[in-house]
C-alpha cells in the first residue's frame, strides 16, 4: 500500500516521538549530502517546492519544482526490515535508531541533470518526509518495514496502488465507461471498498496525544457597554476624544 502525502497539508499537534524521528532523519540527510546541496535543499523545502510524496515499503517518490517548467521526479529506495511491533509511542521510540536509515541503506535517483547525488531535489524530498514525521512517525514504519500480509490490507504493487487511488477518488456522475441504468431502474452505486484499519487509532495513542478542551463561549450582552462619556454601541468620535483627554488630565 502506498501513502500519498501533500507536504504541509496534515495539521496535527506534534508529539515527542515524532520530533525525535524527524531530528534523526534530518541528521541522516545532512550526513549524506555536501553542505551546499543540503542548504539548497532546505531552501527548496521552505519555498514549498516539494509538491507530492508517495511512501511505500522500501520506496519514497517525490515531485520537486525546480528551474525547468516540468517538476523533477525523485526516487529514494531504502533497505527494508522485518515488521516492527510498536503499538505505543514508547515502543516505537525504542526502534527509532534502527528505523532511521544510514547512507549505505539508501539508493537515490533524480530526473535533474545534476550528476552528483544526492542532489538538492533529493535532499528537499527527504527533508519533506522528515517534516511529516513530526506529527506522523508511523510513516517511518511504513517506509522501512516489510508489508504485513494481514486480511483487508492492500498489497504493494502497481495494481494495488491503482486500486487504492480509485478508492480515494470521489465518484463522478456520467463518467465515461459508467454503466447506464435501464429505463425506470434506480441508479446503483458500486459497493464501497473497505479501507484498511488504522493501527495508530487505539486508546494508547489517543491517551498519549491527549486532547485540548474547547473553551466555553462567553455570553455577549446585547446592550452597549458604557465607557465614561462614550458608548461602544454609538460611535461618537468627539465624545471619545473628550473622554480620553479628561483621563489624561486626571493622570
Amino acid at each position: 500500500m502506498s501513502i500519498v502525502v501533500v507536504p504541509g497539508q496534515f495539521h496535527s499537534p506534534p508529539n515527542p516521538v515524532g520530533k525525535l524521528a524527524s531530528t534523526l532523519m534530518s541528521v541522516a540527510v545532512a550526513g549524506m549530502a555536501d553542505p551546499a546541496r543540503f542548504r539548497k535543499g532546505k531552501a527548496y523545502l521552505a519555498e514549498h517546492a516539494v509538491t507530492r510524496l508517495e511512501i511505500e515499503p522500501g520506496r519514497l517518490s517525490a515531485t520537486v519544482n525546480g528551474s525547468r517548467p516540468q517538476p523533477y521526479v525523485v526516487e529514494v529506495l531504502v533497505d527494508i526490515m522485518a515488521p516492527v511491533d510498536a503499538p505505543t509511542p514508547a515502543a516505537l521510540r525504542l526502534h527509532l535508531n534502527r528505523l532511521t536509515p544510514e547512507i549505505e541503506h539508501m539508493h537515490v535517483r533524480c530526473s535533474c541533470p545534476d550528476p552528483e547525488l544526492p542532489c538538492k531535489h533529493v535532499v528537499a524530498a527527504l527533508l519533506a518526509l522528515s517534516n511529516e514525521l513530526v506529527s506522523r512517525p508511523n510513516l517511518l514504519l511504513h517506509w522501512r518495514c516489510e508489508p504485513t500480509d494481514e486480511p483487508g490490507r492492500v498489497q504493494v504493487g502497481a495494481r494495488a496502488r491503482g486500486e487504492r487511488h480509485l478508492r480515494l477518488a470521489p465518484p463522478l456522475s456520467g463518467r465515461a465507461g459508467a454503466p447506464v441504468p435501464r429505463s425506470g431502474a434506480e441508479p446503483t452505486e458500486p459497493p464501497a471498498s473497505a479501507e484498511p484499519d488504522n493501527p495508530w487509532d487505539n486508546p494508547e495513542w489517543r491517551a498519549f496525544l491527549g486532547s485540548l478542551p474547547l473553551p466555553e463561549v462567553p455570553d455577549v450582552p446585547p446592550e452597549p457597554a458604557p465607557t465614561g462619556r462614550a458608548m461602544l454601541g454609538v460611535i461618537n468620535v468627539g465624545a471619545v476624544i473628550s473622554n480620553a483627554l479628561e483621563v489624561l488630565r486626571d493622570d
